[in-house]
């Protein structure tokens, strides 16, 4: 049994480097690190980018109607027979001396058995060119409403960036003091212990204390998985394996200067993705009003062709044609007018949309102002808090040293100060967040 027992040991001594080894080192990052990753490899983002690409192709097509067609068709046909001309005897008089001409029947061949016809046309469009311009329109407005859905998707990347990596920051402090609370908790419990033996206390101080340690220990497991939790988050946005370990530096300090609530909600209206999709959409339906329009005008163009063929001798070989061809809607039973009165009621709709998309706009800037206000009040408290923890805890400091206290209070109260710290970095990156969302609804959140 102990040589199994030795060589279990030595096994086990021998697979734990290998294994260590085996896991990845974890992944440093600064906050701009990971908005840059996310930005580049995020799946949704380049989804969206490849839309936006999608509408910018469209546009290279709608334009290149402007511009003239040239197109061929050809033709090759076989025969059994030689094409010709049949003379019957006799059937062009007679000629003196030799009688009827020709003397018999004959066949004068026109052409082989194949012939080719081949015919190249350039079309030009005329007064096309007033619907191509409104279909261009169109198709320029579609591209800016596109390039608007990337604004706010990069803009909910960089949100959801900032707030898993805050979260993450959190999560390590808050394992730091559930660390500390199970150090404290320990301090408690042999204090306890140490108390009921001598009979200067009760069991049930004991119990309690063994319940306290088991609350910090609960409250270690939960910060680890919260930990991870974030950690996934985090690296699935930047576009990471999920099972990246993941640590980030501290942020840096939010600058204190703060543009009046009149200086965002104009630039909410100038730059909001919101407003940008609503205006393009108002230009996409006046252009679709135009184009309803150019539909009572006649649809006229040049065009010129060559035809070309191999064989018929009766036809010339190449010929040219040039010319104008047109056409224009007589009767359509109201189609036109219908279709007008239905694009300037998505007109209307759409404008209607961009006046309650600016007050929409303009009311969550104002929101986001004001939470930016409580924010800072609230990281003020905490920045307060966080100093009387530091004299509470150099109080106890200064009973230990003078033999007047105990280990666990002293223990307890440099728990309460980590705690304080984390209530400050919390309310940090609350005033950091609340001051993104309100970079967001104004339209300039950087990247």
């Amino acid at each position: 049994m102990h040589r199994i027992a030795r060589s279990a040991l030595l096994a086990c001594v021998c697979v734990a480097p290998l294994a260590r080894a085996q896991q990845p080192s974890p992944r440093t990052l600064t906050l701009d690190q990971a908005l840059a990753s996310a930005h580049e490899s995020n799946a949704g983002l380049l989804a969206v980018r490849s839309r936006v690409e999608e509408a910018e192709r469209r546009n290279k097509v709608v334009f290149s109607n402007y511009l003239p067609r040239v197109s061929t068709q050809a033709a090759s046909l076989g025969s059994d027979n030689t094409r010709g001309i049949l003379l019957p005897a006799g059937s062009l008089g007679n000629v003196p001396g030799l009688g009827p001409f020709p003397p018999s029947e004959s066949n004068i061949p026109q052409g082989g058995q194949n012939v080719i016809f081949a015919m190249t046309t350039a079309t030009q469009p005329l007064t096309q060119y007033f619907k191509i311009k409104e279909g261009l329109g169109v198709s320029r407005a579609d591209e800016s409403i596109s390039r608007a859905e990337l604004r706010r998707a990069e803009q909910a990347v960089t949100i959801g960036v900032m707030k898993a990596y805050a979260g993450l920051l959190l999560s390590q402090k808050r394992r730091e003091v559930a660390r500390a609370r199970v150090s404290t908790a320990a301090l408690r419990t042999t204090t306890q212990g140490v108390a009921v033996t001598s009979g200067m206390a009760t069991s049930v101080a004991t119990t309690e204390a063994r319940l306290r340690a088991l609350q910090a220990r609960q409250e270690v497991l939960e910060a680890e998985n919260e930990y991870t939790d974030i950690s996934y988050q985090l690296a699935d946005a930047i576009g990471l394996p999920g099972s990246t370990p993941i640590t980030v530096q501290p942020l840096p300090a939010v600058a204190e200067g703060l543009d009046s609530i009149d200086v965002y909600v104009a630039s909410a209206l100038r730059s909001n993705p919101d407003v940008q999709e609503a205006a393009a959409t108002v230009e996409k339906a006046t252009h679709g009003v135009g184009a309803a329009k150019s539909a009572y005008i006649p649809d006229i163009g040049l065009f010129g062709s060559h035809f070309y063929q191999s064989s018929l001798p009766f036809l010339p070989r190449s010929t040219l044609f040039f010319g104008a061809v047109g056409s224009i809607t007589l009767l359509d039973f109201g189609a036109r007018s219908n279709t007008l009165a239905e694009r300037n009621a998505q007109l209307n709709a759409a404008n209607r949309n961009l006046e309650r998309v600016k007050s929409k706009v303009r009311g969550d800037v104002e929101a986001a102002y004001r939470k930016l206000a409580r924010a800072f009040e609230m990281a003020d408290v905490a920045r307060e808090a966080l100093s009387l923890r530091t004299e509470a805890l150099r109080m106890r400091t200064m009973q230990i040293e003078s033999g007047l206290g105990v280990q666990a209070e002293q223990s307890e109260a440099a728990a309460d100060r980590l705690e304080a710290e984390l209530n400050v970095m919390r309310a940090e990156m609350g005033y950091r967040l609340a001051r993104a969302e309100l970079d967001l609804a104004a339209g300039r959140l950087a990247r």
